[in-house]
């Protein structure tokens, strides 16, 4: 049951119970945190309609995995707002865990439902966004939307952008008055980044 239940197998977890098989609250905790991370919506409302609640802890864990997983295309908003439904909240790190995701739509949520972040673990995550600097997966877009909340990096996160040689990140904190270490900076001229 247990297994069914971490590993998405639907069918075989309404056989199983069928059948009488019922799960002990430390795996079924494990199954729901699994469920989240894998945005498998289905599983998480089958254990509810049976009655399964998740712990806090347990279910910090799975928001905070939801939340650091940004695939859309996998489901993880739907499960946070399912989850956020039944009224569990997140961490305090949890709109942290988003912004380093790079989920710009999670972002907006959390935000929207009055998430902040700490400073510290902000300059860390909004510094692990810089260094992704992926575009395909919106960077640019959080970084953008987070400094349109008031939020600011530190002098690593231009270190961090010009490290991970995405050229409009650099720009825009360029932009913005960042200033890095000295070597970064050289780095940025020597590599055309910045004249």
């Amino acid at each position: 049951f247990e297994n069914a239940a971490k590993n998405g197998y639907l069918e075989i977890l309404k056989y199983l119970r069928e059948l009488g098989y019922k799960c002990s609250d430390y795996y079924f905790n494990i199954a729901f945190e699994n469920a989240a991370k894998n945005s498998n919506l289905e599983i998480l409302k089958y254990l509810r309609e049976l009655g399964y609640k998740c712990s806090d802890y347990y279910f910090n864990i799975a928001f905070e995995k939801a939340a650091k997983n940004g695939n859309l295309e996998i489901g993880n908003l739907e499960v946070i707002k399912y989850l956020h439904e039944l009224g569990y909240k997140g961490a305090e790190d949890t709109f942290n865990s988003a912004v380093e995701s790079g989920n710009l739509e999670v972002i907006k949520y959390f935000h929207e439902l009055g998430y902040k972040g700490t400073e510290y673990e902000f300059d860390c995550a909004f510094e692990k966004a810089a260094e992704n600097g992926n575009l395909e997966i919106g960077n640019l877009e959080v970084i953008k939307y987070l400094h349109e909340l008031g939020y600011k990096g530190a002098e690593d996160t231009f270190n961090s952008a010009v490290e991970s040689g995405n050229l409009e990140v650099i720009k825009y904190f360029h932009e913005l008055g960042y200033k890095g270490a000295e070597w970064a900076n050289n780095l940025a001229v020597k590599k055309g980044y910045i004249l």
